[in-house]
């Protein structure tokens, strides 16, 4: 039986670099949206500092961990993307399983597909230990400082 990796060599290369493509997508909007999500937060915050409003820094709050779960989304997608491509490039040189044999026949030749096995809120503990979330992190503690600790006074005029 001729061995169908060296018969679509060409079409799964292309294949793998669409993957590659589509991870860097995936990594640059994920560095987007924290760029963003840190520039709406600082404003927010400083809009909070002058107007004296800690409601506005409940705010910057939530307004951030809305920015952290799409960020979330974009890392869950390039770790699933990853996968694949991890896959397609053991199949490429030869050194396939029998999972990912049947992972070929799953998807179809769609090796963009992303493997739909696990649902996205399944492996948010998994993602949310990434080193990416630390500006997450380091944020959502400044702002939990900030909404403890009592706002300095305003100097007399």
């Amino acid at each position: 039986m001729p061995n169908p990796t060296t018969n679509n060599r060409d079409y799964w290369m292309k294949q793998s670099e669409m993957l590659q493509n589509a991870i860097a997508r995936m990594a640059n909007n994920s560095l987007e949206v924290k760029k963003v999500g840190i520039t709406v937060w600082a404003a927010i915050v400083g809009f909070g500092f002058a107007n004296r409003s800690t409601a506005l820094f409940v705010l910057a709050f939530v307004a951030f961990a809305l920015f952290g779960v799409l960020d979330l989304y974009y890392l869950y997608l390039e770790r699933k993307f990853r996968t694949n491509s991890n896959r397609l490039t053991r199949v490429i040189s030869g050194y396939g399983t029998s999972e990912d044999d049947a992972w070929i026949e799953t998807v179809k030749g769609n090796f963009l597909k992303p493997d739909s096995s696990t649902k996205f809120l399944q492996q948010l503990p998994n993602t949310l230990k990434s080193w990416s979330n630390l500006p997450y992190l380091i944020t959502f503690l400044i702002t939990i400082l900030l909404l403890v600790l009592p706002m300095p006074a305003v100097p007399p005029k």
